[in-house]
C-alpha cells in the first residue's frame, strides 16, 4: 500500500488557487487531474464510484492495483504534484496488467 504521506485527501483537491491550474488528461478507462503543490513530493488519490462495481471488494482491489503501481514507480513520476485518478466503469472488465499499462501511459 502507498504510504500515508503520498496519499491525497480527495476532499482537499477541490478548487485550486488563482495561480494553480488543473491539468486534465482523459482516456477510455481513467481521467487524471493534476495540479502543482508546495510539497517536495507528489500525492495521489483515486475516486472509484459504485458504477465501476457494486462490490466494494472489487473496487478496493482496483484501488490497491493503482496504489501499488504508484508505489513501485513513484521515483519515475514527476514530483511536486497532486494527482487525482478517476476510474471509469470500463476498468472492471480489464486485467491487472492492462490497468497498470493504462495508468503508466497517463501518469
Amino acid at each position: 500500500m502507498l504510504a500515508k504521506k503520498f496519499r491525497l485527501p480527495i476532499q482537499s483537491f477541490g478548487r485550486p488557487g488563482a495561480n494553480q491550474k488543473i491539468k486534465i488528461v482523459r482516456s477510455e478507462y481513467f481521467t487524471v487531474k493534476s495540479r502543482p503543490n508546495d510539497l517536495g513530493f507528489s500525492r495521489f488519490g483515486t475516486v472509484i464510484s459504485r458504477k465501476v462495481s457494486k462490490s466494494a471488494v472489487k473496487r478496493n482491489k482496483i484501488k490497491r492495483i493503482i496504489f501499488n503501481f504508484i508505489r513501485l514507480n513513484k521515483l519515475h513520476l514527476k514530483p511536486g504534484r497532486d494527482v487525482l485518478i478517476i476510474v471509469s466503469p470500463k476498468v472492471a472488465q480489464i486485467t491487472k496488467t492492462e490497468i497498470e499499462e493504462k495508468i503508466k501511459s497517463l501518469v
